[in-house]
């Protein structure tokens, strides 16, 4: 049974809401697809997901506020904890039937991020953190990598919804390819930050970002050894642009958004 501590229920959330995705994966059909913005699109498994986890979380902390990508902000207006979730992460991955999707839940607490879990279901890849113990992945502590430079892999996602943005950010991408050994989109960002923490990727960078899909994977690298910020290199978060990685790539991909941004 599980205690009501704030990991175990982040946990416990990011799994229950991943048996959704899972149930349901390959199951949408063409009505099934709203588009709520700009080529940004959600289904009734987004939908139910967060439902599953907003109604777990509130039972088990019914004083504290919530935070989900598709309905919002309810619970205690006043509370100094709010839960942050995205029910699924790589909605478009999903809608494709690509396998690359996640849950991401997060615990705020007044403006600090003290509890975070990422669940990949298809992969049956739990991580999770918790401030200032260390990040984990299915039990096994995890840190960023040290690979250098020139072996790096760095992860991105592009701005399909900032086309403004477009020309200086294919500047910075084509840079970060001829600095780096690779370059990828996996299409979530939430599994990009995961595996920075895990030392699958080295560094990672994408711009107008949501809470909801950074919260829990930025305590994830930090607390796996590694650096985030800003584009101008501080820790507010608010517009969404981020550069994280290990040391020494993250100060790599900070010179080069530094030309552009």
């Amino acid at each position: 049974m599980i205690q009501n501590n704030f990991l175990d229920v982040a946990k416990e959330a990011a799994i229950i809401g991943g048996l959704v995705l899972k149930e349901n994966f390959k199951k949408i059909k063409k009505s099934d697809i709203q588009e709520k913005g700009i080529k940004d699109f959600v289904t009734y498994v987004d939908k139910y997901s967060e439902e599953r986890i907003r109604t777990f979380i509130l039972s088990c902390f019914p004083e504290h506020a919530f935070l989900g990508e598709e309905d919002g902000k309810v619970g205690n207006p006043n509370s100094e904890y709010i839960w942050i979730v995205d029910p699924l992460d790589g909605t478009k991955n999903y809608i494709a039937g690509f396998e690359i999707f996640a849950v991401s839940v997060a615990l705020k607490k007044n403006e600090e991020i003290i509890v975070g879990a990422i669940y990949i279901p298809m992969l049956d890849k739990l991580y999770w953190a918790e401030k200032g113990k260390g990040a984990y992945l299915n039990g096994e502590k995890i840190y960023v990598s040290n690979r250098d430079i020139e072996s790096a892999i760095v992860a991105t996602g592009f701005p399909y919804r900032s086309v403004a943005e477009l020309d200086n950010y294919l500047l910075a991408l084509k840079e970060a390819m001829i600095t780096f050994s690779g370059v990828r989109r996996p299409g979530a960002a939430a599994i990009d930050l995961a595996l920075v923490a895990e030392g699958v990727f080295d560094g990672f960078f994408e711009m107008k970002l949501s809470t909801w899909d950074i919260s829990a994977g930025l305590l994830l690298i930090e607390e796996a050894g590694g650096i985030y910020s800003n584009f101008q290199g501080t820790k507010d978060m608010t517009d969404g642009d981020v550069i994280a990685g290990n040391p020494m790539i993250y100060n790599q991909l900070m010179e080069i958004i530094k030309k552009y941004y």
